[in-house]
């Protein structure tokens, strides 16, 4: 049974917070690609980017869709990673402070590429 700390429970949080993220952005990009129409969303438009003024809705969903997916996947992936890690100390042999970190080191970079992502989407399409 693993104990609980501080740095747990910032962990668990953490992956709680990426599952939510993950499941949603996959669930928003299947029913875009599912409808090809741009349905209000919060994690699809980049900087609060009205759909309607969209130039290129087509070019836009091909572009979003897969990455969106990806994105959802690795999330989810590294989800169960730092869940398992934190229950079962799979980084124990490692530095204490690379495997409190990890967390953020396979996170962050993960919403900076998100964010990477959406923004190139905002100049090619608004």
């Amino acid at each position: 049974m693993p104990q609980f700390s501080p740095s747990n429970l910032m962990v668990f949080l953490l992956t709680g917070m990426l599952v939510w993220l993950s499941v949603n952005v996959l669930l928003a990009a299947l029913r875009l690609r599912r409808s090809y129409e741009l349905a209000p969303s919060r994690f699809l438009y980049p900087a609060n980017c009205p759909p309607e003024l969209c130039q290129d809705q087509l070019g836009f969903i091909r572009f979003i869709c897969p990455r969106l997916i990806l994105f959802g996947l690795l999330g989810l992936l590294i989800s169960v990673f730092l869940l398992v890690n934190e229950l079962t100390g799979l980084l124990a042999a490692l530095p204490e402070w690379f495997s409190q970190g990890a967390a953020l080191f396979l996170f962050v970079p993960l919403i900076i590429w998100y964010v990477i992502f959406i923004n190139k989407a905002a100049k090619r399409f608004w």
